[in-house]
């Protein structure tokens, strides 16, 4: 009779799921064993919040719930800021944590922690492995985390339970599956309605996007997409209006929210927003579950999308051009003399090849890049947005790499966010895997620098003296530059992209443009 460990492994590998994130710790080891010999190729991080952020991103990549794995009390407290992460960027994952013997944990306080409830607020649900029906608790907790708004799931697994035998239980639990509801309501209002703006949020998948395209072209309305939706239709498209909200030049993206006569929300979610304009527009949402809450409560129909997109009408009233054309010059910027984070942008767009992935850390740079980078092709941006959570870029990179071995890969990241995470060039040279880095050096904190200067605060406590990275990255036995200017900064990540090897490029920022952007 297998153990519970070893179940857990077989129904992994069951799933489609190839690899396992995270650090050993003597509690978790006899699961990595049986993963080991399951197939399931675990990878080495250098914190517990690496390993997080690998699985978000490989799984709103495949769909499948990446895995992260970490040892009891420390461990399982590194790992929750890439918890949380997953659960507010509604990423499907599976987060395992080890736990002190059954039998010891009345008795021992080492390391001892509740770790159900200290996961039960950043997950979708969290479980201990304790009885016999542990297939039927896995297929339920993959499930779970896969099912929409997709999030992490977590499950505790005690150290002597790991090598208990368990008996066969039952593991086909069958996903919940939508509703297909009736979107008649919103057609009416869209057909009435004067300038309809649509609005593509993270509910909807790279697989939605050709219908949600096809929308577009039909109503010849303008869109806004948020943050983590970025792709789904080209943004070089004539009716693309920005990104929503948060971003760069967020001001006037709510002002074009506030032209409309009518926002069509689709798969819209508030957790990307950082104000609470969507509370007072008037807005109608189409969506696989509902997101009313507290002020929000917009007319909705719930159910698949794409079934509810068929629903809705071919034409709206046109935008006046001249509205439409002011509104898309609006977040139209030029970039400044010097070192100018939106040159740097516009370089580096310029030379990354199509269908490459970027993925972008936090600071003002995400905002710039969340605003200016314009993404043709959808999953080929990847943020931290709805907990924001620096740190993100790099681990986010080698999860991409990951499932696309033959595509360009690059992280955009700020120097304060690559100190956090120097730990993962050692996982990118032990893999030769082809990421290109490229750190935005601006020696600050600059967000919350430019917050202290809004609020009239002296600049404190966000300067720092950034090491040279690309010598760093020599360190860690990966290529690097330390450009001196941006066109240089271009010219090395151009020849680092054609020679396929890792590479990092660290280049000076002035970080006083973001004054004017953010």
């Amino acid at each position: 009779m297998p153990t519970h460990a070893e179940v857990i492994a077989r129904t992994l590998a069951s799933r489609g799921v190839e690899y396992i994130f995270g650090l050993p710790g003597g509690e978790i080891v006899a699961l990595m064993d049986t993963c080991r010999r399951q197939g399931l190729r675990f990878l080495l991080t250098g914190h517990e919040a690496s390993a997080a952020w690998m699985a978000q991103v490989l799984g709103e990549i495949t769909g499948v719930p990446g895995v992260a794995v970490s040892t009891l009390g420390p461990g399982a407290t590194n790992l929750i800021t890439g918890v949380a992460n997953a659960f507010l960027d509604r990423a499907p994952m599976l987060a395992i944590t080890a736990q002190i013997p059954e039998k010891s944990i009345s008795t021992m306080t080492h390391q001892r922690l509740a770790l159900n409830a200290l996961f039960a607020p950043v997950t979708k649900a969290s479980y201990s492995i304790a009885g016999n029906d542990t297939p039927g608790l896995l297929a339920q907790a993959m499930n779970l985390a896969a099912e929409p708004r997709p999030g992490p799931v977590h499950l505790l697994l005690p150290s002597d339970v790991a090598l208990q035998e368990c008996a066969h239980g039952d593991p086909s639990a069958e996903p919940e599956r939508a509703r297909h509801n009736d979107a008649s309501a919103i057609a009416a209002r869209i057909a009435s309605a004067e300038r309809v703006l649509v609005l593509i949020g993270l509910g909807v998948t790279p697989a939605m996007a050709p219908p949600v395209r096809a929308l577009i072209d039909r109503l010849q309305s303008p869109f806004l997409v948020t943050p983590k939706a970025k792709g789904i239709v080209d943004e070089e498209h004539p009716l693309f209006a920005g990104v929503a909200s948060g971003m760069a030049m967020d001001r006037d993206v709510v002002e074009t929210i506030e032209q409309a006569g009518l926002v069509l929300a689709i798969g819209f979610d508030p957790v990307e927003c950082d104000k609470t304009w969507f509370a007072k527009a008037p807005i109608v949402s189409i969506d696989s579950v509902s997101m009313k809450e507290g002020d929000y409560a917009p007319l909705e129909a719930i159910g698949d999308i794409v079934a509810l997109l068929s629903q809705l009408p071919d034409t709206a009233k046109p935008w006046p051009s001249d509205l439409l054309r002011k509104r898309r010059d609006a977040i139209c910027r030029t970039p400044a003399a010097g070192h100018s984070p939106l040159r740097a942008i516009e370089e580096l767009r310029r030379v990354f090849p199509s269908g490459g992935i970027v993925t972008c850390d936090v600071g003002s740079h995400k905002l710039a890049m969340g605003q200016f980078w314009r993404v043709r092709e959808p999953g080929t941006f990847f943020m931290s947005n709805g907990l924001s959570g620096m740190g993100f870029g790099v681990p986010a990179a080698i999860a991409a790499q990951l499932a696309y071995p033959d595509r360009a890969v690059m992280a955009v990241v700020g120097d304060g966010g690559m100190l956090m995470m120097l730990h993962d060039l050692t996982l990118i040279r032990q893999l030769n895997l082809p990421v290109v880095i490229v750190v935005f050096s601006d020696r600050s904190l600059s967000l919350i620098r430019v917050s202290e200067h809004r609020k009239g605060i002296e600049p404190y406590g966000v300067d720092f003296c950034p090491p040279d990275f690309a010598a760093a990255a020599n360190a860690f036995g990966i290529g690097g530059k330390r450009a001196a200017s941006i066109d240089e900064a271009r010219d090395a990540v151009e020849a680092a992209l054609a020679r396929r090897a890792p590479f990092l490029v660290d280049v000076p920022i002035d970080y006083r443009e973001y004054y004017s952007l953010v």
